[in-house]
């Protein structure tokens, strides 16, 4: 039986074609100056502009229709070029149905579908339907009743404390500041420029007031950033409030969000990996968080994929034993010696020495400008020395453990520490690297790719190399290749 879409995504649609507006909107500017009835006398251009991306709307909306069967669901979409889809259930990695607040009215959900063989950007598909149409579309699936089917024991809630915390850590200054500056933009377009320009000038005024020494600009700059770390905390409390998660026996259901409700289905032997987090602020609390990657989890709305969103060292061992007891966390069995810790710590160093070097010459060129690049030196100064001590913590911990076919990688990332457990089978291919400076003791850095939407890279620094291919496998009398242009060799 053919179905079609949710009637509300006309009003989609009508977006796609807005430029056509354009017609209107020259014709506009050439009538102007001779009056309005003169330009009323051509309205009947517009209003037929109007009902043509009207037609348009209705007819992509009539194009895209679905069915399913019991093993599929198949879809059909286009009016000039057709394409036609079918997603097998069973290839299914993640279902995401969201419910937000501004669909509720009409009665329609979002649903995506994705499977290993999609995009890394988008979804495979995404059908706006009625929640009755999306339900059955889950019951045909299998994937309904076995949510409702689930005791209450099975499922794991977390505590909103631990959302604060999680939405604390996750929060981008960067990400917030652009939404705000979006936002002030969009303000300003829809009620005029003054509009814009009297907020950015109160915020200016602010900084002024409260500057007590330090230079405007700066402390402009900082009141823009604690803003932006202000919007962006508060759409990750948002997105992850109410945070649950549910076990059944080849699935894991989870939900959450406040104005716009969301539910992933993610069927368990699609997960690629399980990657437990810390920042060194947590790292210092004992607070860890565990992520997974799946194709589809995760991938739109800046969603990151989480099954525990923060816990202490006990209590996170146990949620992952009842969560994901297929992953096996292991004790690393092979580390880098004490004397490479000058590996993990360059690049910090390096950062260190530059900020000094990089103050001295920007106030030679620029002596007007001395006091805010004084201030903003300084500033550099803390995220320099917190990187140095995260290094430092990640040559403390750093390392392979195994078990079972199960691989505990330790590695960092930026100012992440990244534990990552992946079973033998998603490891698409190991390759170990050796610079000459690694050669004196034997030490190698090892890359390692694993499955998923694309190759995902983890990178382990300065480990014993004969130690790495007992591990893997591999030949350690192997002929190396080495290039004088990269300065290394590989296995």
């Amino acid at each position: 039986m053919i179905r079609r879409t949710h009637p509300v995504t006309i009003f989609a649609n009508i977006g796609r074609f807005l430029f056509l507006l354009l017609v209107p909107l020259v014709r506009s500017l050439f009538y102007i100056r001779s009056g309005f009835f003169a330009w009323l006398e051509g309205a009947w251009v517009d209003i037929i502009v109007l009902l043509f991306i009207l037609a348009l709307a209705v007819l992509r909306w009539w194009c895209i229709y679905y069915y399913f069967t019991p093993s599929a669901i198949h879809i059909h979409d286009g009016f000039l070029l057709v394409r036609t889809r079918s997603i097998p259930y069973q290839k299914l990695s993640s279902i995401y149905l969201e419910d937000p607040f501004w669909y509720r009215p009409f009665g329609a959900v979002t649903l995506r579908l994705d499977t290993d063989a999609g995009s890394v950007k988008s979804h495979d598909a995404i059908l706006v339907l009625k929640k009755s149409a999306a339900v059955e579309l889950l019951q045909m699936g299998g994937i309904r009743q076995s949510l409702e089917s689930l005791t209450h024991q099975q499922i794991f809630m977390s505590r909103n404390l631990y959302v604060v915390i999680l939405s604390l850590i996750t929060t981008n200054y960067f990400a917030g500041v652009t939404f705000l500056s979006v936002f002030i933009t969009k303000v300003g377009d829809i009620l005029g420029e003054e509009i814009a320009g009297r907020v950015y000038g109160t915020l200016a005024h602010v900084a002024q007031l409260v500057a007590l020494g330090i230079p405007p600009v700066a402390v402009f700059l900082a009141v823009l950033l604690l803003l932006g770390w202000a919007i962006s905390f508060a759409r990750n409390l948002i997105r992850y409030y109410n945070f649950c998660i549910t076990r059944a026996p080849h699935r894991l259901f989870i939900t959450g969000g406040i104005f716009v409700q969301r539910e992933y289905s993610v069927l368990f032997n699609k997960i690629h990996f399980l990657d437990i987090q810390q920042t060194l602020f947590t790292k210092i609390l004992g607070i860890y968080s565990a992520y997974i990657k799946c194709s589809g989890y995760g991938k739109s709305d800046d969603i990151r994929p989480v099954i525990i969103p923060a816990a202490g060292k006990k209590a996170y061992r146990q949620y992952l034993q009842k969560l994901v007891p297929e992953f096996l966390l292991s004790e690393r069995t092979i580390g880098p010696n004490l004397f490479s810790i000058f590996k993990f710590i360059i690049d910090p160093l390096g950062f260190l020495l530059a900020d000094p070097l990089l103050w001295w010459v920007l106030c030679k060129l620029l002596p007007s400008w001395e006091s805010l690049i004084t201030v903003v030196a300084l500033l550099l100064l803390v995220p320099i020395l917190w990187f140095l001590c995260l290094r430092v913590a990640d040559f403390l911990q750093s390392g392979i453990g195994v078990q079972k076919d199960c691989y505990t990688l330790r590695y960092s990332k930026g100012f992440t520490l990244h534990t990552v457990v992946v079973h033998r089978d998603k490891i698409a291919r190991v390759r170990c690297r050796q610079s000459i400076i690694q050669m004196g003791d034997d030490a190698c850095d090892v890359f390692i790719y694993t499955y998923g939407e694309g190759l995902t890279r983890h990178h382990l620094k300065n480990l014993p190399r004969q130690e790495v291919c007992r591990l893997f496998g591999l030949d350690p009398r192997k002929r190396h290749r080495f290039s004088l242009k990269s300065l290394v060799r590989e296995l």
